[in-house]
C-alpha cells in the first residue's frame, strides 16, 4: 500500500466522503468499530471528480495570487534597483 504524501489532504477527502456517505453496521460489526459504505462506482467517481476539481481550483487560485506577490515583488525590486 503506498504512503499518503499528504495527510491534510487525506483527511480533508475523508471528511468529505464521511458526509457524503453514510456508515452502516450491524451489531456485531458496530462491537467491533467496523462497518461498510455502499454507493454507486459511477456516483463515487464522479464525487471524486467533484472532489478533486474543487482542490484543483482552489490551488489553481493560490498559485495565480502568489504569482501576482511574486511579480509586484520583481517590479518593486527593480524600481529600487534603478534598472
Amino acid at each position: 500500500m503506498a504512503r499518503t504524501q499528504n495527510p491534510a489532504l487525506l483527511a480533508q477527502a475523508q471528511a468529505f466522503v464521511d458526509r457524503k456517505y453514510v456508515v452502516t453496521a450491524d451489531e456485531r460489526q458496530k462491537s467491533m468499530g467496523l462497518g461498510y459504505v455502499t454507493a454507486e462506482r459511477t456516483d463515487l467517481a464522479r464525487e471524486i471528480t467533484n472532489f478533486t476539481s474543487a482542490i484543483t481550483a482552489e490551488l489553481q487560485a493560490k498559485l495565480a495570487d502568489t504569482e501576482k506577490r511574486l511579480n509586484a515583488l520583481r517590479a518593486a525590486y527593480r524600481v529600487g534597483d534603478g534598472s
